[in-house]
């Protein structure tokens, strides 16, 4: 246990007076990783839950396995709770497989919770054979360097104490405790294609080649991660050079692309497809695509590349990424600087011109109004009227954010990742296409769906006040935000947005 403990500290993953919420299965992972914790609770004073998520697919045997939980934590005196959910249903619905479903459900369970209890962090048990497994996987599917540094020991608020202890360290641990686990019958199955890893490859490496072999897969993913993260501060840098955005579109200079390092180049052509598709851009894009566009940097004027989901990258002067089809034919249009009364008014200036997306400009503050009719601009920084509402924006650094503050389930405030956002925010009514991202995987649901399902009566639906960015809804005011908008690890700069409506 005490390795555990050691990673806990070594990551400062809790922090006195914080509240912990841990995800157990019951499992061997989940009942050490909670039966660790609760002993911890007597070096450093932090208040601990739990969270079991039953998929509806097990029958008798996944109730047992909740009772058990229930129990165990009625014995170790945490609070348990218990959320229901119906895989299969929803695999059907989404388009996914079962196992992808499953997963997507256990992590809104696990934030539903934490909002509910206004948790400063999610505790769950990947470990080292974890970590082995997620690497072969990307690995086998293409993965980029991001994929082959595998799973993070801390991701905004997720924390992994168990990330460098291999499966058979874990039992020995819980049988010195006296502690029994449950044994879920589907992760013996081949079926899934985590398990063939699990199960026939990683065992098949450990006895040909290595017995160390799941532990020296973990170790190169941790030092991948090093280097991600130091290429990402390079890439961050080097876009202020190469990067700009205008009408829809995003442009590479090739001038300072050129004097990049050609794996910095490589991340820099990755960035710009980031921004294209309501930040979805890179969604089915593999490496042939990628390195088709490094060879049409050095192309002639006037060479093009078609790409997945209607994107273009066409060879100017610059490169010009732009997005699906009706992006491309939208006119370019010229920008405007807001005068004194725009900046009150948040409005566009009389008058049929169309303006370009939201600008940053140095300071981060928006300068610019896409100009549609019955849009509105956030003016990022600054407070505006909405019709009836009163909007106070700020900008701030995420180490000045508590996670307790951004945890809390406040219908009025809510605090985004600004970086995330498109460049055109704006508030207005609902409109035909508006979808939600719905889980950290980038699932999507309409947002007619979404009032659906939260039974928001019909009246109430066309009055709603919406923060959007395109289609992309960022804030439904009163409801729920968009988890592509979610403060994560990698967030720079925090929007906090709090609305008041004005008294009649």
């Amino acid at each position: 246990m005490q390795r555990i403990i050691h990673t806990i500290k070594a990551y400062q993953m809790i922090q006195p007076g914080m509240r912990v919420l841990a995800a157990v299965s019951g499992g061997a992972d989940s009942v050490c990783l909670l039966v660790t914790l609760a002993g911890y609770r007597s070096q450093m004073d932090f208040s601990l839950s739990v969270v079991h998520v039953e998929h509806g697919l097990r029958g008798e045997e996944s109730l047992e396995d909740a009772q058990y939980v229930r129990k165990l934590c009625e014995a170790l005196k945490v609070p348990f709770y218990l959320e229901s959910v119906d895989a299969k249903r929803v695999a059907k619905e989404r388009h996914l497989s079962v196992e992808e479903a499953a997963r997507s459900l256990r992590y809104e369970a696990f934030y539903k919770v934490a909002r509910k209890l206004q948790a400063d962090r999610i505790a769950v048990a990947h470990n080292e054979n974890d970590q082995a497994e997620t690497v072969l996987w990307n690995l086998a599917r293409g993965s980029g360097l991001m994929g082959l540094g595998g799973i993070r020991p801390v991701r905004g608020n997720i924390i992994r104490p168990l990330l460098f202890l291999g499966r058979q360290e874990i039992e020995q641990i819980l049988k010195n405790e006296g502690v029994s686990w449950r044994t879920d019958r589907t992760n013996l199955s081949c079926d899934y294609t985590r398990n063939r890893i699990r199960l026939q490859i990683l065992p098949m490496l450990a006895q040909a080649l290595n017995d160390q072999a799941v532990s020296h897969i973990a170790q190169a993913a941790e030092r991948l991660q090093e280097v991600q993260d130091y290429l990402d501060i390079r890439c961050r840098e080097a876009e202020k050079d190469c990067i700009r955005q205008a009408g829809g579109v995003v442009y590479l200079e090739l001038t300072g692309y050129g004097k990049q390092h050609p794996l910095l180049q490589k991340e820099l052509i990755k960035r710009c497809l980031g921004l294209l598709r309501d930040g979805m851009g890179l969604k089915d894009v593999g490496s042939v695509h990628l390195e088709a566009l490094e060879k049409l940097c050095s192309q002639p004027c006037g060479k093009c590349c078609i790409l997945p989901g209607g994107m273009r990258a066409e060879r100017t002067d610059r490169m010009d990424f732009s997005g699906s089809e009706s992006q491309e034919k939208r006119p370019l249009v010229r920008f405007w600087q807001e005068t004194s009364e725009h900046q009150q008014q948040g409005r566009r200036p009389a008058g049929k011109v169309q303006h370009t997306k939201t600008q940053r400009a140095a300071n981060g503050l928006s300068a610019m109004d896409k100009g549609t009719e019955g849009e509105i601009l956030l003016l990022a920084g600054k407070e505006q009227q909405v019709g009836m509402l009163h909007v106070k924006s700020e900008l701030l650094d995420p180490s000045l954010v508590p996670q307790t503050e951004i945890l809390q389930e406040k219908k009025y405030t809510k605090w985004l990742s600004y970086d995330t956002i498109n460049c055109n925010a704006c508030f207005r009514r609902r409109r035909a296409g508006d979808y939600l991202v719905i889980n950290d995987q980038g699932g999507r649901k309409k947002l007619k769906d979404y009032m659906i399902d939260e039974k928001i009566p019909q009246k109430q639906r066309d009055q709603l006040w919406l923060l959007a960015d395109g289609s992309h809804i960022l804030w439904i005011i009163g409801w729920r935000i968009s988890e592509a908008v979610k403060i994560n690890g990698n967030t720079g700069k925090v929007l906090k947005i709090h609305v008041e409506e004005e008294l009649k």
